[in-house]
């Protein structure tokens, strides 16, 4: 069906920074792609972290963020469409078969769903 695309599963491969966009993405489903930007970079100067950018300038933070978020769609994770970015169909479907639907704005966390589509078979 989607098995082209990279799964739930495969987020937990990827860089510290990406997995905390996708865990981003896994909260919203989609995001308009200015606000997103500008919460993940409230998230890491939350977080001050420093694995996840090189400096908490907001203009740094906002350049890796968008760079971060390319690799993201260039992997197949997000889809950008008309000024937003989405999971992808694999995702979409992976949550939905964990959760019964999508769940926009709750907090969603990766082991979990893995658990609940195991459980689903």
């Amino acid at each position: 069906m989607f098995t082209e695309l990279p799964g739930v599963k495969d987020i937990l491969s990827l860089p510290k920074l990406e997995r905390l966009i996708m865990d981003y993405f896994l909260k919203h489903i989609s995001a308009g792609e200015i606000i997103s930007v500008i919460e993940i970079r409230e998230e890491i100067k939350r977080l001050r972290d420093p694995e996840l950018v090189p400096e908490f300038d907001d203009v740094i933070i906002e350049l890796t963020v968008n760079r971060a978020i390319a690799r993201l769609v260039k992997k197949k994770f997000l889809v950008h469409e008309s000024g937003c970015y989405n999971v992808n169909e694999r995702i979409r479907e992976e949550i939905k078969k964990a959760y019964g639907e999508l769940r926009p704005g709750f907090s969603k966390d990766i082991y979990e769903i893995l658990e609940k589509i195991e459980k689903t078979g």
